[in-house]
């Protein structure tokens, strides 16, 4: 029997959205759209080290630092900013990109990982992809209805960290 191993260096989801793709693509890339429902703080600086303005679309090689809700940060780079086609981004030693495509019923999101370490499987394909999952989800929530699906309280795991229970939570 032939069994293809499974590829822990990447994945890809998709995700469809009642929008266009314009609104779909601001959401991605501005501070604005990205702090409406994935992350705290969104701060992008172009290559003259310049803020970009909060709905200001991002450009390649604009430098990027990103703050979730429950203290994790990461920073990084805009390698591709297509509008209203792509956009692909550093993330820790991996890249994420984000194709958008126009359906007959809205917009199609292709999110892609790639270069995840065999040192780094578990944090960077099964926990990265459930916590994509989970914003993409959000976004969508948000897109239809305004409902922020984040957890609020900094006390306790964030949906962020799928799978893993604070040991005093576990423990009590």
């Amino acid at each position: 029997m032939n069994q293809k191993c499974f590829d822990w260096t990447q994945f890809t989801i998709s995700f469809y959205y009642d929008v266009d793709i314009q609104t779909l693509y601001k959401k991605w890339a501005t501070s604005d759209g990205l702090e409406s429902f994935f992350i705290e703080k969104a701060i992008f600086k172009n290559q003259d080290s310049a803020i970009r303005k909060r709905n200001e679309l991002i450009g390649v090689k604009d430098s990027y630092e990103w703050i979730w809700r429950h203290h994790y940060e990461t920073s990084g780079q805009v390698l591709e900013a297509k509008e209203n086609k792509r956009l692909a981004f550093t993330f820790g030693s991996m890249d994420f990109s984000l194709d958008f495509k126009t359906t007959s019923k809205g917009s199609l999101l292709l999110l892609h990982q790639k270069n995840i370490t065999e040192e780094n499987k578990v944090m960077g394909h099964l926990n990265c992809r459930s916590c994509w999952i989970f914003f993409l989800t959000n976004l969508k929530s948000i897109l239809i209805t305004g409902v922020d699906l984040r957890d609020k309280n900094p006390d306790i795991a964030s949906s962020m960290e799928v799978g893993f229970i604070p040991k005093e939570i576990y423990e009590g």
